[in-house]
């Protein structure tokens, strides 16, 4: 009966992170339509992903605090009715800037959402099927990437972009209904001040780091301006290490970092979304640039991958539970660096890319959320939520990173040809290269950060 509490407490708060990727990806879709109706750029529209991201990245942080200062409850609440204003504020918009402040405003219910999830399973499922419960908060956040782009597309094709947003409102309400029911409250929440200081310091930091790894791709960025975002980031980070340290409550307890397993773990869990997020980019992008296909035939193409990481990351997590840790995660990681090595060495095809997309998603849904949990696992019970937040930070930070990595060697290898199928499958192939690499850093690193001591 516990069980299917947290089931259902799971769902509801997946369900929210679920719409928030699902839109992320579905408006990339509409941005033709937005850009045309409200005469903007590309360069000006793209800010209703962007901005969605800086939210809630600057957010995700401070899930620690809030878990500790507020109830479950109180805070799924906040994050359900700001989505649902969100919502709102953007399907009653008439012009570009409410349209925005609407995706911000969703922007900080996944900012809220998303470590929560994570925090109430590890708090709450029980130990033994901790992998299971890991990999049912991976399923809900799986699918996500797969339905928007498919989702946005067909939408945009029969109804008014707005109906994108129009569709959810069931979908929160159904959310919100099964969170009132079956939210728990684990442990006992106090008056713990926050760190302003800190607080400024860490959004600073987070901000000028975000707006450095998406400036790699954009024209708009000067070299003068990305050395002062990196510079940015170098101060703000000293300060605010130096200021954690001197405070009795903390912000994010900085001792995790003294853990080398954790970090060699971190590292592999970062590694492996940053070439996750690559790959989505990179997938779909090679099927329409170098082999002609059309959106629609992409996206039904890479949708069996998103499917088969959903279900392989379940199955994952119960080889964790029932049999050996290291099976899943070793052998998670050891099938990606052979499918990226049979990628470089066999000529690509549509067919083969989609059957080696998926081949990829296998090696995931078994290594990344296992990942997480055993690193999550080993710490204290004080330490868990502030692991949790750093895990999902990491996990935003690594995404913006892979997709701008990619995007700035497909670029790169583009302009070397005259042909743009020439050169964006000679992108594909450099990619490639690079994700071998990191394949091997990911295995190395498990290694070191599994060993038993």
């Amino acid at each position: 009966m516990k069980n299917k509490r947290l089931i259902f407490a799971i769902l509801a708060l997946g369900i929210i992170s679920f719409l928030g990727i699902v839109i992320e990806t579905a408006l990339n879709i509409t941005f033709p339509v937005l850009m045309q109706q409200f005469q903007i750029s590309s360069g000006v529209v793209q800010w209703l992903t962007s901005g969605y991201m800086l939210v809630s990245t600057v957010i995700i942080p401070f899930g620690a605090f809030f878990r500790k200062r507020f109830k479950i409850i109180t805070l799924f609440r906040m994050a359900t009715g700001s989505f649902f204003a969100g919502t709102m504020l953007v399907i009653l918009s008439n012009n570009f800037l409410t349209l925005l402040l609407g995706r911000l405003i969703q922007g900080v219910a996944n900012g809220l959402v998303l470590p929560l999830m994570f925090s109430v399973i590890i708090s709450q499922a029980p130990r033994k099927q901790l992998g299971t419960f890991m990999g049912l908060g991976s399923l809900v956040l799986a699918f996500a990437p797969a339905v928007g782009p498919i989702y946005g597309g067909l939408i945009s094709q029969h109804f008014h972009w707005k109906f994108v947003f129009a569709f959810l409102i069931p979908m929160i309400i159904i959310a919100y209904l099964l969170g009132e029911k079956y939210i728990e409250q684990d442990i006992q929440v106090g008056r713990n001040q926050f760190d302003i200081k800190g607080g400024i310091r860490l959004a600073v930091v987070l901000l000028s780091g975000l707006l450095l790894i998406n400036s790699i791709t954009s024209s708009s960025f000067s070299n003068l301006l990305r050395l002062a975002l990196g510079g940015l980031v170098v101060i703000f980070v000293i300060s605010f290490i130096k200021h954690e340290n001197q405070q009795s409550e903390p912000l994010l307890n900085l001792t995790i970092f003294k853990k080398r397993g954790f970090i060699q773990l971190l590292l592999s869990f970062f590694l492996l979304q940053l070439m996750s997020l690559s790959m989505s980019y990179l997938i779909p992008n090679v099927l329409q640039l170098g082999f002609n296909q059309n959106t629609a035939i992409a996206g039904l193409l890479v949708t069996p991958a998103a499917i088969v990481n959903g279900l392989v990351s379940i199955f994952g997590g119960i080889i964790y539970d029932k049999l050996k840790q290291r099976i899943p995660i070793f052998g998670g990681a050891i099938w990606i660096l052979v499918s990226f090595i049979l990628m470089v060495i066999v000529k690509p095809s549509p067919q083969f890319l989609a059957i080696m997309y998926g081949s990829f998603m296998i090696g995931l849904g078994l290594s990344y959320s296992n990942i997480m949990t055993l690193s999550l696992s080993k710490l204290p019970r004080t330490m868990i939520d502030d692991g949790n937040s750093i895990y999902m930070t990491a996990q935003s930070y690594a995404g913006s990173l892979g997709i701008a990595l990619s995007a700035s060697i497909m670029g790169l290898m583009q302009g070397e040809y005259v042909s743009l199928m020439k050169g964006t499958l000679a992108g594909y192939k450099t990619n490639l290269v690079v994700f071998v690499i990191l394949s091997i850093l990911i295995l190395g690193m498990l290694i070191q950060g599994m060993r038993k001591k």
